[in-house]
């Protein structure tokens, strides 16, 4: 059932609209061409969420004087204007200030609801044939609106939280970071100039992956999707020329031109292939871009939480190992949707793996295409499992014991068997891998580990009982394991307790730090967020005094206008002036 929207003019025309959402979903008809050109449709529109005054926040956040929501929403849009786009260049100094200013987001968002309240009205009221300021401001929120869910899912919170919740989260985490000792190297100007072009790099590749995602989505025309991907292309293959030296980038390159030929001939495995490359980019950056500022924590204190925020630090470090085990999956269904295809991302992800001493301990198991698998025996299965698992157990009378290379392999088999069964239970695993379906799910049936099919020397039952038995807790079998696992954070911890765990699991902290959470693009937001040519210039250039770079023609066409020239003519038509695009980006700093 859909949620929706709750405008009392609107609400019936939108019922009606569903149906026709349901039927576009039930049978996979393609967009209409007004639609693509929209590229917002209505179901969007349902996970906007309503206009609703944000009554309470923690305290601190605001001035005593800021009481009421217009005096909090007024002070949210300076502030987080101010962290992600003007002082963006500091966001890895100032970790404890972008979570805060997460916080301020929600605020300005919710004002932003009420302003384009009309505009959303007459969306769902005209849709598809509206007008060009109509798409504009509907645009600006479906922008927001990402940059809220992401904001959001890096704490582990969906758009089905409430404001309060979110912010309630975000500020327990701010007052956390906050203690963090920062630590800062020198960098060289080798080092300086390796940055800066890692992030040109993977700026390129999100770009590309954002562009190929929009155009299976039915958000880009075929021809808008060509012109947009040739020139980022382009950006790309002149930035990897500059760090062909560097054996990392190298191999990179070879899988780019690799997947570049999938364009228009099957595009989800060229998003699949971008997605890989967005994947690797993060563990170079992790492991061998030197970073400017660490944060300690290990001297955190605990005493200054409530118990309720105490609980609170514990669900953000469980949801920091759920997203760990989603992006885990999510990468190995973009792998096994590319070796299906006929590319060898297996043979790529192992040279950087064994090679050249790229980390990518959260890719549990390495899968392959549906035919290769279908003769895999026990030790293809084992060898498919990559994380490490304890080599020694305690037995009955208390003696530790080395496992056996044949009960390791078994223990290894199992854990990869069961990783893959749950991949299959993904919905994205059926909409991504559909002709292989089949395939995969015929594995999957002769799987059973408790058939004389697989003979295992030692069960995962059996691991389970012996780590039970190494630290005193009961537990029978592997469900037990797992839900000890689950709720490990329930427990009654003490403060020295705390302060390890979160010394161990800033997650967040090396997510900023390593791009993940860059889609807080400079531009993008400043195009979302205000509602004049001039202020968004005004803030271009406040983003490039910070050394931020700032896609021009992204930006813009955030706004509504097709190209950074339009809105150039359309800056020129306003205030009387005569700027070229090219006098227009040196205004701009850019």
């Amino acid at each position: 059932m859909f949620r929706y929207i709750n405008y009392k003019k609107a609400s019936k025309l939108f019922l009606l609209f569903s149906f026709f959402i349901i039927s576009f979903e039930a049978f996979g008809i393609e967009r209409s061409k007004n639609e693509i050109k929209i590229g917002v449709f209505m179901e969007d529109l349902e996970q906007f969420g309503e206009f609703k005054k944000i009554n309470n926040s923690p305290l601190g956040m605001f001035p005593e004087n800021a009481k009421s929501f217009y005096d909090k929403k007024e002070i949210s849009q300076k502030e987080f204007i101010r962290i992600f786009i003007t002082q963006k260049g500091l966001m890895e100094k100032n970790t404890h200030n972008v979570i805060l200013g997460m916080g301020y987001f929600e605020f300005f968002y919710m004002q932003q609801l009420k302003e384009y309240k009309r505009s959303l009205e007459t969306f769902i009221k005209k849709y598809p044939k509206i007008n060009a300021a109509t798409k504009k401001n509907v645009h600006k929120i479906y922008s927001l609106n990402k940059a809220r869910k992401s904001m959001r899912e890096a704490l582990g919170l969906s758009l089905e939280n409430t404001p309060e919740e979110a912010i309630e989260r975000y500020y327990v985490l701010y007052k956390l970071l906050n203690q963090a000792v920062i630590k800062e190297t020198k960098l060289s100007i080798e080092d300086k100039n390796k940055t800066k072009l890692h992030n040109k790099i993977s700026k390129n590749i999100s770009q590309l992956k954002n562009i190929t995602d929009d155009r299976i989505s039915y958000r880009l025309t075929e021809k808008k999707f060509n012109k947009e991907y040739l020139k980022n292309f382009k950006k790309l293959s002149k930035n990897l020329k500059q760090a062909i030296l560097i054996k990392d980038y190298e191999l990179l390159t070879s899988f780019i031109i690799e997947i570049d030929k999938y364009k228009n001939i099957n595009n989800s495995s060229l998003l699949s292939g971008y997605k890989i490359a967005e994947y690797i980019l993060q563990k170079i950056k992790n492991d061998k871009i030197i970073k400017k500022y660490e944060q300690d924590l290990s001297n955190a204190k605990f005493d200054v939480f409530t118990q309720k925020e105490l609980s609170i630090l514990g669900d953000i470090t469980k949801s920091m190992k759920v997203n760990k085990n989603e992006k885990s999956n999510e990468i190995q269904l973009q792998i096994m949707n590319l070796e299906n295809s006929g590319i060898p991302v297996n043979r790529f992800l192992e040279v950087y793996r064994d090679e050249l001493n790229v980390k990518l301990d959260d890719i549990n198991l390495q899968v392959a295409s549906a035919s290769k698998m279908m003769d895999w025996t026990i030790s293809d299965w084992a060898n498919a499992w990559k994380s490490p698992i304890p080599k020694t157990i305690i037995d009955e009378a208390g003696i530790e014991v080395s496992l056996s290379p044949d009960e390791i392999e078994s223990i290894k088999a199992q854990l990869a068997m069961k990783n893959f069964k749950e991949l299959l239970d993904l919905d994205s695993f059926s909409n991504l891998i559909q002709n292989e379906t089949k395939n995969f799910d015929n594995i999957a049936e002769n799987l059973d580990i408790n058939s004389d099919t697989f003979g295992f020397s030692f069960t995962l039952d059996d691991f389970a009982r012996s780590f039970g038995d190494t630290y005193g807790i009961d537990i029978n079998n592997y469900s037990d394991l797992t839900d000890l696992a689950n709720a490990q954070h329930n427990a009654n911890w003490s403060v020295e307790e705390y302060a390890a765990a979160y010394q161990e699991n800033v997650d967040i902290i090396n997510a900023l730090q390593s791009g993940s959470l860059s889609s807080f693009d400079a531009g993008k937001i400043a195009a979302a967020s205000n509602t004049s040519l001039q202020e968004v210039a005004d803030t271009i250039i406040a983003a490039s005094s910070a050394g931020v770079s700032v896609d021009l023609d992204s930006t813009f066409q955030g706004m509504g206008y097709d190209s950074f020239a339009d809105a150039v003519a359309a800056y020129n038509a306003e205030h009387g002036t005569n700027y070229t695009t090219e006098t227009a980006r040196e205004a701009l700093g850019q």
